[in-house]
C-alpha cells in the first residue's frame, strides 16, 4: 500500500498531461526531456535565424513577441496551467529566480496553457501565487504548438542568448529549480 502511494504522489509532482483529445504525440524537446540524465538531454539545436517565434498577449494585454527578446536575453518558457499541481509547486521557484537575475539577463515567461474554461483562473491564480514575471495566455496554442507539442506540464524550455534551444524538460520535482538555477547562473555568465 505504501508503495502504490508513493508511486501516485511521484506521478502527481512529476507532471500533469494535458487531456484535450488531440494526439498523445510526445514532442522531440519533451522526449529529450525525458532521458535518463538532465544533462544528457540534448533538444534539437536551432540558431535565433531559425528559432520558431510567436506573439502572445500578457496579462496586463500588451503584447509578447519571442523574437523580441532573443540574442538579447537567456529565455526560459515555462508551460504551466491552473489544474496543474506541480506546475502551482514550481512556478514561485521560477519567479524568485527570474526577480533575483532579471537584471543580469534573465527573462522567465510563464505560458497559459489553460482552455477556455480555466483561462479566467489565470490572473486569480497568479495573483494567489505572488508571481512577480511575465505571464502570457497561449489561447490559440501557438506557443504549444512551437514549443510543447506534447502538451506537457509542466514544462520548461531554455534558450540561450544565441538562440539555441539548450534544455526542454518536461515535469517538475522539487529540487528541481536548484538545478535550473545553475544551469541559469551558467548561461549567464558565458554571454
Amino acid at each position: 500500500m505504501q508503495r502504490i502511494s508513493a508511486l501516485l504522489l511521484a506521478g502527481a509532482l512529476t507532471g500533469c498531461a494535458a487531456s484535450t483529445g488531440s494526439s498523445a504525440e510526445t514532442s522531440p524537446s519533451a522526449q529529450a526531456a525525458t532521458a535518463k540524465s538532465q544533462d544528457t538531454a540534448k533538444p534539437a539545436a536551432k540558431t535565433a535565424a531559425t528559432l520558431p517565434d510567436f506573439t502572445l498577449e500578457t496579462l496586463e494585454g500588451e503584447e509578447f513577441i519571442l523574437s523580441e527578446h532573443v540574442g538579447k536575453e537567456v529565455i526560459v518558457l515555462s508551460f504551466w496551467a491552473t489544474w496543474c499541481n506541480p506546475c502551482l509547486a514550481e512556478l514561485p521557484h521560477l519567479s524568485d529566480l527570474y526577480q533575483a537575475h532579471k537584471d543580469k539577463g534573465l527573462l522567465i515567461v510563464a505560458v497559459s496553457m489553460d482552455e477556455p474554461k480555466t483561462q479566467a483562473e489565470v490572473a486569480s491564480t497568479v495573483q494567489r501565487l505572488g508571481l512577480d514575471m511575465p505571464v502570457v495566455l497561449d489561447t490559440e496554442q501557438q506557443a504549444i504548438r512551437l514549443y510543447n507539442r506534447g502538451r506537457d506540464a509542466p514544462m520548461t524550455v531554455v534558450i540561450d542568448r544565441a538562440g539555441k534551444i539548450v534544455k526542454a524538460q518536461a515535469g517538475y520535482n522539487p529540487g528541481d529549480e536548484k538545478l535550473l538555477a545553475e544551469q541559469l547562473q551558467k548561461l549567464l555568465k558565458e554571454s
